[in-house]
């Protein structure tokens, strides 16, 4: 029988950022995996779905997210995304933060270095939607530099 971080034969996971219609806010999605997230922390948990649901696994998940995904507006600057919460979807853990939409949305600087840490094959995809255009950043194996997406043709 296969043990939970041997469930799966692939490190990837998926980040989807979008402007809300209803808030005009940033909103940012991760989905990986809950178990490789609970390798990562070296957390040694029985009942991933309560660890995940408890205000420990929250605030852990939170952090750890925060330090491994970065991005900015077109120029390098920073966008400050706050943590709001996580949930468990099987053996998918969904991890939200918001973030203000910066006034010009024509370009993005995309870090995504989630599980990177702890697994050498990790790749992450990273999708920005912008008015119905998708751009995406694929960082992994050799490919872990920070990645531009433009929105306009300038």
């Amino acid at each position: 029988m296969a043990t939970p971080a041997a469930a799966h034969r692939v490190h990837a996971g998926v980040t989807d950022v979008v402007i809300s219609a209803a808030t005009g806010e940033l909103q940012i999605s991760h989905r990986i995996y809950g178990h490789d997230l609970l390798e990562a922390l070296g957390a040694d948990v029985v009942d991933e779905e309560a660890w995940y649901a408890s205000a420990e696994g929250l605030a852990a998940t939170g952090r750890y997210a925060q330090t491994r995904f970065r991005i900015g507006e077109g120029d390098g600057r920073l966008l400050e995304p706050v943590y709001v919460g996580a949930e468990l979807d099987g053996e998918l853990l969904w991890i939200y933060f918001a973030a203000q939409a910066p006034a010009d949305t024509s370009a993005f600087v995309v870090d995504n270095d989630l599980l990177a840490d702890a697994f050498e094959d990790q790749v992450m995809m990273t999708n920005i939607t912008i008015d119905s255009i998708v751009r995406t950043a694929m960082q992994g194996p050799g490919r872990r530099e920070p990645v531009r997406l433009r929105f306009s043709t300038d």
